[in-house]
């Protein structure tokens, strides 16, 4: 007779979104990302902070090891569950392992972003014996051409299919993903094959945020609207999407009243390399300080952001698009500097995207 009890294997993502359902929306620490460099080792035409590795101002207002583990000590005391290590490249902290070890120790459920074009075998041995929640990989191209024509690198393609190579080895949780441009977008369907024989999830994305200093370069390599609208449209499930936002939040002022439509700083934070927690990654105001002050009252003290009122008059208070538009705080400080002015280019999207979906279905 066998009486020793078996349990069904926990899914990390169900098991994250019955918490969620759980909480009914209250505002929870639930999980973040932790920017540890603005610093890269690839020069990407698209990039919004484009740090050089070699950048000593960059790497002067980076956290040190002891901040960084004082941070997360507090993240996990808070109550924290996921955390997103992420940069410009995280591997050129020299300090990454020791990083890395200490939030696995302290119970958090780790993400680390990578281009893993700097992943030794020292490190992914590292990453097999105290395995992450995902190591998520970005794809350039599906060829060296493409792919160094993003990156600017000579050589990067190989060193990134090698690390890829590696993480496959040693079996380690990994997904691929991709920012799709003008110049490689015609290898989509490529990078996607790419994934799909090694048994990868794989998505991707064409909308590019203006650098963190202003600079609007990156617009230079998007995609067109139409084009941007139709990866949407050809693929079945990003469609099913589409129809599911529209279905529910279509016709819904949902910026009527308030600045925040979107879930910044209801579940999720962002660290910047210097310590300034957020409520994303690119609304970066208000920030506070956590070499300054404890986490807890940082995570307060973004609460108040959910409770502004707008105060400039839009058409974005009028506009029934609902979910489908992606017209955020983010946007408006990233091209305007301030939280409620529309971003002509988001606004323009989101109609056509609307406007498409209704008429592929007709």
């Amino acid at each position: 007779m066998d009486d020793c009890p078996t349990f069904p294997e926990l899914n990390i993502t169900e098991w994250g979104q019955d918490l969620q359902r759980h909480l009914k929306g209250k505002r929870y620490q639930l999980g973040g990302i932790f920017q540890l460099t603005d610093r890269c080792n690839l020069d990407c035409v698209h990039c919004y902070i484009n740090q050089p590795a070699s950048c000593q101002s960059a790497r002067e207002t980076e956290l040190s090891t002891v901040q960084v583990k004082t941070i997360l000590d507090q993240l996990a005391a808070a109550g924290c569950l996921f955390i997103t290590l992420t940069g410009g490249e995280v591997f050129l902290r020299p300090d990454f392992a020791d990083i890395y070890t200490h939030a696995r120790r302290l119970g958090l459920l780790v993400t680390v972003f990578t281009n893993a074009t700097l992943l030794t075998p020292r490190l992914a041995d590292l990453l097999a014996e105290i395995r992450p929640r995902l190591v998520e990989v970005t794809l350039y191209g599906a060829t060296k051409e493409t792919y160094e024509k993003v990156t600017s690198v000579p050589g990067s393609f190989d060193r990134c299919m090698r690390g890829i190579s590696m993480l496959l080895e040693r079996q380690i949780p990994l997904n691929l993903k991709s920012i799709l441009l003008r110049q490689n977008v015609h290898e989509l369907p490529e990078m996607r094959a790419f994934a799909t024989e090694r048994g990868l999830n794989f998505r991707y994305d064409g909308l590019l945020w203006p650098r963190l200093d202003g600079n609007a370069i990156p617009a230079e390599n998007r995609l067109t609207m139409e084009e941007l609208v139709d990866l949407d449209l050809n693929d079945p499930l990003r469609k099913a999407e589409r129809q599911r936002i529209d279905d529910d939040y279509g016709g819904v002022l949902i910026r009527s009243e308030y600045v925040y439509a979107c879930g910044a700083g209801i579940k999720s934070f962002h660290i910047d390399s210097a310590g300034k927690i957020s409520a994303c990654t690119m609304a970066r105001q208000p920030s506070y300080d956590l070499k300054e002050i404890p986490f807890h009252q940082a995570w307060e003290s973004l609460g108040e952001i959910r409770k502004l009122k707008r105060e400039l008059q839009t058409r974005c208070q009028t506009c029934d698009l609902g979910g489908s538009c992606p017209q955020c705080p983010g946007w408006s400080q990233a091209v305007h500097g301030d939280n409620e002015t529309p971003v002509e280019f988001i606004c323009q999207l989101a109609h056509l995207r609307v406007n498409s979906l209704k008429t592929s279905i007709i």
